[in-house]
């Protein structure tokens, strides 16, 4: 094999190569865990959430987080509608949501719902019309 073939081999290989990532590049894939599929509207409402934090802490009515062995306890310092996410950073089919209209004081989510690891947690509740937002990481044991 002369040097012509050698190179006229490699470059084949090379754009082989080229048109493999090109392929993989647009491929449809699955989504991103990590990114929102509404992160624009998120972006364009943050004001709404910096609000609901600071009134929050404005009217003491932040929640006391206990993660433990045995469950994860949210309590409210007064009682409170809610609504819960626990994301999971590694995985987003293990994702929990928890709703609840009727007002409560404290909720428990045993720990078979909820993995070892760490979790996204972001807890809106509402009291006597009043909107409010906690956002935290917590690791569970």
């Amino acid at each position: 094999m002369n040097w012509g073939t050698k190179l006229t081999v490699g470059m084949a290989l090379f754009m082989g190569f080229i048109v493999v990532l090109v392929t993989l590049m647009i491929k449809p894939h699955q989504a991103d865990s990590l990114i929102d599929t509404d992160y624009y509207e998120k972006g364009q409402t943050y004001d709404v959430d910096y609000n609901a934090r600071l009134d929050a802490r404005k009217d003491s009515m932040l929640p006391s987080i206990k993660p433990g062995e045995n469950d994860l306890r949210i309590s409210f310092p007064k009682a409170a509608s809610y609504k819960i996410s626990l994301r999971r950073l590694s995985d987003a089919r293990l994702d929990k949501f928890y709703t609840s209209n009727i007002a409560i004081k404290e909720v428990i989510i045993l720990p078979d719902e909820l993995p070892s690891g760490s979790w996204l947690l972001r807890i809106e509740y509402s009291r006597e019309k009043r909107n409010y937002l906690y956002q935290d990481k917590i690791l569970m044991p």
